[in-house]
């Protein structure tokens, strides 16, 4: 478990069996608007050995995070926070929180976003992790940004 005392509030990061379904619908139904055939593709995609962490304030749950191992590597597939607590620096806490937990296992961490997902790329370049490896396609009609 991990905890961030801000605001007066205090936030848990924990691990959980299973992520609440209410705020896995939201963050697909947010990152579906970016490109819906794309998710669907992703949410069929079988990684192994799953963890999944729940971020909470007072009891109630405000965000997750999702964890695979393949291979060596220990890859960070999703980070959500809801709405009215985004911009706190929560999803900072969890990525960092995410970190300790690989760093006690001595395990590279991944992350896999979106190319055309703004908002995901530009927080995980502020926080020190760059691209090495683009999956290309051929381009598609619609555009594909989240703002």
């Amino acid at each position: 478990m991990h905890k961030h005392i801000d605001f007066n509030k205090e936030f848990l990061l924990q691990p959980v069996i299973k992520i609440n379904e209410e705020l896995e619908s939201e963050f697909i139904k947010e990152i579906g608007l970016i490109d819906n055939d794309l998710i669907d593709y992703y949410k069929t995609l079988n990684f192994e050995n799953p963890e999944f962490y729940q971020l909470t304030c007072e009891s109630l749950s405000i965000g997750y995070a999702k964890t695979f191992t393949q291979n060596k590597y220990k890859i960070l597939t999703e980070i959500f926070i809801v709405q009215n607590f985004r911009e706190l620096g929560l999803g900072t806490f969890v990525l960092n929180a995410i970190r300790a937990e690989v760093k006690k296992d001595n395990t590279p961490l991944r992350t896999i976003t979106l190319p055309s997902d703004r908002v995901a790329k530009n927080f995980y370049e502020a926080s020190g992790i760059t691209a090495r490896l683009l999956l290309m396609e051929e381009k598609r009609d619609k555009p594909r940004f989240r703002s």
